[in-house]
């Protein structure tokens, strides 16, 4: 009797612990400190103003970072204005809007897969759901008749 109380309670331990357990080795892998989230802290948009720079996880892949920045219009030159460090941004060959009314001006990689892209009016909720105080700041920037672009810096190693 008593051994089958141990097999069960060690039963129950497994079953519980072990997703837990997975459940915290996840979010320590996807909240650690990237590359990507680094650069995106350190992007600058000439004339602009940084709006927000934060770390997004596209489900299990590595941390994206992000950097939206407000300005005047017109759009600026995405390859003379926007500065990201270690990163040589060229235009993109073919503009066209996407179905969520954003378009890519730009992008950029490394030979180590590590990329940017800089993308003209993009969805204010795509990436800055979990992240109300980004979203308000968008939306505020918009209402105040300023352009909004985002630049992804996704693919650098940890």
């Amino acid at each position: 009797m008593a051994v089958r109380l141990g097999c069960a309670i060690a039963a129950v331990i497994a079953l519980v612990g072990i997703p837990m357990f997975g459940m915290h080795r996840l979010h320590q892998w996807q909240d650690r400190p990237v590359e990507s989230v680094r650069i995106a802290q350190q992007v600058t948009v000439t004339g602009w103003d940084r709006l927000a720079a934060f770390a997004w996880s596209p489900g299990d892949d590595l941390p994206e970072g992000l950097a939206y920045f407000a300005g005047p219009q017109p759009y600026p030159d995405p390859v003379t204005a926007v500065q990201v460090p270690s990163i040589a941004l060229r235009p993109v060959d073919r503009v066209q809007e996407a179905p969520d009314h954003s378009v890519q001006l730009a992008l950029g990689s490394r030979p180590d897969h590590c990329s940017a892209s800089v993308v003209a009016n993009p969805d204010a909720k795509r990436y800055s759901f979990d992240h109300t105080a980004v979203a308000v700041q968008l939306t505020a920037a918009r209402n105040a008749g300023k352009l909004v672009i985002l630049v992804r810096v996704s693919g650098c190693p940890v």
